[in-house]
């Protein structure tokens, strides 16, 4: 039984050691489902800060551009962008090509809210 326990051990810690990591967002996403926050917050990462970009992303187009407009039209679009796993309904993204973090922290499929910490 005990080596039974050791192998199926083994067997998921190579597993875990296989996801890509990080540093400062996690494990990395490899495969995203096209219907997921992570799609929604790859594709609002990748375009300009604009009115329309309210229009597609925000919760709420009026109190989140007085919250976030500074900070999104100084940062998007983001490249070279890789994404974290969801957790709790927020994914946080890193650029690869500056290293800066966002974290999109939605609801009911729109984003409510950002954060430049993971």
């Amino acid at each position: 039984m005990l080596k039974i326990l050791l192998v199926i051990v083994f067997s998921l810690s190579s597993l875990h050691a296989a996801v890509p990591l990080s540093e400062s967002i996690g494990r990395i996403q490899t495969n995203v489902d096209p219907q997921s926050i992570t799609a929604t917050a790859l594709k609002a990462a990748g375009e300009e800060y604009t009115e329309a970009w309210l229009d597609e992303y925000a919760v709420d187009k009026v109190s989140f551009g007085e919250a976030y407009s500074p900070l999104l039209s100084s940062v998007l679009p983001l490249s070279n962008v890789v994404a974290g796993i969801e957790k709790g309904g927020a994914v946080s993204l890193r650029s690869l090509d500056d290293g800066r973090v966002l974290t999109f922290i939605f609801s009911d499929g729109r984003i409510a809210a950002v954060s430049e910490k993971p």
